[in-house]
């Protein structure tokens, strides 16, 4: 009997001992998993609420330029190539004086078509000039004509008709003597007949002179002087055309001679030189570049008067507006904050360089604070401040959870994490203004989807506070996914 009850107590203060392990075993583990969740709060991203001032903006990238720009171009024209070739030009930033070299183009070509030309120009010269001289000889000829060969011509004929008549005269006497002696039988009949054929040719004759005296009157001196004139107005016609391939052959010569001239380019204001280099089409200006006509070769800016050109988002244009305050960040000097003012928002944006790409309007921004050094080419980041309110609360972007066109903060209370509504404004892409539901001095987490799920959000009715929709226009998490942390 005392063997078995010491079996029992044995058995007992066994269990009570397996018991206290248990015991103290889970108190333990409780303490454990405690202690990690409080290790996990303290090491969550934690923001703590607080008035502060707030500034909307909208920032870009650009590049400076100047507002007020010579540009000295290539004013040599391609003749059967793709442009003119430099053979010197002035080194990049040097300060010129106006008259001052630019730029050498490369001539040779040129000077060889001027030479070319200038033989086609006396050639052409020389046809002129017998043109000329044609004209004038076919012009004294019809006068010729007309007040001196016709004359003569008249004379003769008229002569002509004078000698054929006293030749029928002749023969009329002789023919009546020759019938006398016919009748007195001193000649026969047949010596008769001779002398009447006679007679009968010699009056013939006198027809045939006054008829050619009468064609040439009326007929032969009109066709004569209609082709004279018709001479005339040919050699008029090959005048006028010599003389216009003379003036084309030497507008083209002077041409020629104007665009050797252009090879050398001066500049024409002073300045610094600055090369108009297009890394997007892979414009790179320098000694051997070929140039086409009309190019920008060199930029003259006007330093004092500068400004940044930036492309502005078309999420963003709508609140972009002129006389809007600016502070730029040049790269070459980012610790030294600019001054600028929006000048310009273009009304239509650039066109697309790939299908899908977003939609960027030109804008201008002028910078109202003189800087030594700045220079056209320099990059910089821009600041376009659209809305500015001071002492309000405000919490990072990343803290906000929008849930069925309603907003949440994951808000610390000791050891855990509770979500409450709260009602925004105004963001600047990276801060948001809340209206209502937080106090300064709460905390939110800023990665709330690591202690909640989307499903364990609360389910309340859209409200307004202080006459503020609580629906946002644009959805913040959309903002934040569009723009990025800026």
């Amino acid at each position: 009997m005392r063997e078995q009850i010491t079996k029992w107590i044995g058995r007992g203060v066994t269990l009570a001992i397996i018991t206290a392990c248990i015991v103290v075993g889970s108190n333990y583990l409780l303490d454990s998993n405690e202690q990690e969740k409080q290790d996990e709060i303290d090491k969550a991203l934690v923001h703590e609420v607080a008035q502060s001032d707030f500034a909307a903006f909208v920032t870009e990238t650009g590049d400076v330029v100047s507002a007020s720009n010579e540009e000295v171009r290539c004013e040599i024209e391609s003749r059967n190539g793709a442009g003119t070739q430099i053979i010197w030009i002035i080194e990049e930033g040097t300060n010129v004086d106006e008259g001052e070299e630019l730029i050498h183009f490369d001539s040779a070509a040129l000077e060889n078509e001027f030479t070319a030309q200038k033989i086609i120009v006396a050639n052409d010269k020389a046809l002129l000039t017998q043109a000329e001289s044609n004209l004038d000889n076919a012009k004294r000829t019809l006068t010729e004509y007309k007040e001196g060969l016709y004359q003569q011509e008249i004379n003769v004929l008229e002569g002509d008709v004078f000698v054929a008549q006293e030749e029928y005269k002749r023969y009329e006497a002789m023919f009546k003597h020759s019938k006398q002696f016919a009748q007195a039988g001193f000649i026969t009949e047949l010596q008769l007949q001779g002398d009447s054929f006679r007679l009968e040719k010699a009056g013939r004759d006198v027809d045939a002179a006054k008829l050619k005296l009468d064609v040439y009157s009326k007929f032969t001196r009109d066709k004569m002087v209609g082709q004279l004139e018709a001479e005339i107005a040919k050699s008029e016609a090959a005048k006028e055309a010599a003389t216009y391939t003379y003036t084309l052959s030497t507008q083209k010569q002077q041409e020629i001679e104007d665009q050797i001239k252009a090879c050398i380019v001066t500049a024409p204001t002073a300045g610094q030189v600055v090369y108009a280099n297009d890394e997007r089409r892979g414009v790179v200006i320098e000694e051997g570049t070929t140039i086409r006509h009309r190019q920008i070769v060199i930029r003259l800016p006007d330093i004092n008067n500068m400004e940044i050109h930036v492309r502005v988002n078309e999420s963003h244009v709508n609140r972009v507006t002129s006389k809007q305050l600016a502070r730029i960040e040049l790269d070459s000097d980012p610790d030294n904050t600019l001054i600028g003012e929006v000048t310009e928002v273009a009304a239509y944006p650039f066109p697309l360089r790939w299908h899908g790409a977003p939609l960027e309007y030109h804008t201008e921004v002028k910078i109202t604070q003189a800087t030594p050094g700045i220079r056209p080419g320099m990059r910089g980041k821009v600041r376009i401040y659209f809305e500015e309110k001071s002492s309000v609360i405000q919490v990072p972007l990343a803290a906000i959870i929008e849930h069925e066109e309603q907003f949440f903060c994951l808000i610390r209370e000791k050891n855990d994490w509770i979500p409450r509504e709260v009602f925004v404004g105004s963001n600047n892409n990276s801060q948001v203004i809340v209206t209502g539901g937080l106090t300064p001095g709460d905390q939110v987490a800023l990665t709330p989807f690591r202690f909640i799920k989307r499903s364990d959000l609360p389910e309340t009715a859209a409200s307004t506070v202080a006459g503020n929709d609580n629906r946002s226009k644009d959805s913040l998490d959309n903002v934040a996914a569009r723009s990025g942390t800026r």
